[in-house]
């Protein structure tokens, strides 16, 4: 009996990759060639054009994170702007499964970032004739996955509540609210800027560790985002 329910629940996850996977290409695969070639081509560029290998990394790191959450959210605006929301209601998808499928999804594309991180920086590193290590391509790919992961936890909730647009608005003002309080800081504590660059030194000298601790941390993240998110999604009618 266990076996069984394992196996339906299996099935209605894919299925709900499935839809996903259909609402992203439904731009078009022009639209998804330019998405993934953007970040590899100004990755490049700015290394034809004597950027430093760091100031690469961080670019095409930060590039890649903003571009795969936007992902998240054209999902969202894909389902409102179609009316699509409404078949949520009538596929054979329970709300509980439609929301582990979609994190499982998301899991995914963070990964393929992750992996195009890894060769555009390798790529850079190729025509700056700067030799990137395979394990510091694995470290910037492992911590752009990270931060993804716990990024579409936080704002998962938001994106079940509202509608895309008002969710937008809660966490640019979320951002803001943060951004204010690291200035508030700063201001207040004059030993906070040193704390936070001998915080940064000590991570990239045990990076393993910092991995392990940020992956306990997206882990806990995405258990409380999943049930906040099907707390919200259950009481919604659809």
């Amino acid at each position: 009996m266990n076996t069984t329910a394992n196996v339906d629940a299996m099935t209605a996850i894919l299925r709900q990759i499935s839809l996903d996977w259909n609402r992203t290409i439904s731009y078009g695969r022009s639209y998804l060639a330019i998405f993934f070639a953007y970040a590899p081509g100004v990755t490049c560029l700015m290394a034809a054009t004597g950027s430093t290998l760091d100031s690469v990394a961080g670019a095409v790191i930060g590039g890649a994170a903003s571009g795969f959450l936007m992902l998240n959210i054209t999902l969202f605006s894909y389902e409102q702007m179609n009316n699509h929301h409404w078949m949520n209601g009538i596929v054979p998808i329970n709300r509980n499964h439609q929301i582990l499928g979609r994190f499982a999804f998301l899991i995914v594309c963070d990964l393929v970032a992750g992996l195009e991180v890894a060769v555009s920086i390798a790529c850079a590193g190729i025509i700056m004739h700067e030799p990137v290590k395979v394990t510091d391509a694995i470290g910037f790919a492992a911590m752009t996955v990270l931060t993804l992961v716990l990024l579409n936890a936080i704002v998962q909730p938001f994106l079940y509540r509202f509608s895309p647009y008002r969710a937008m608005a809660a966490i640019i003002l979320s951002i803001g609210v943060i951004v204010g309080t690291v200035i508030g800081l700063r201001k207040a504590l004059p030993e906070f800027e040193k704390t936070v660059e001998q915080l940064a030194e000590a991570i990239s000298r045990h990076q393993a560790i910092a991995l392990a601790a940020f992956l306990i941390i997206d882990v806990l993240a995405l258990a409380f985002s999943s049930k906040i998110s099907l707390h919200i999604y259950g009481s919604k009618d659809i």
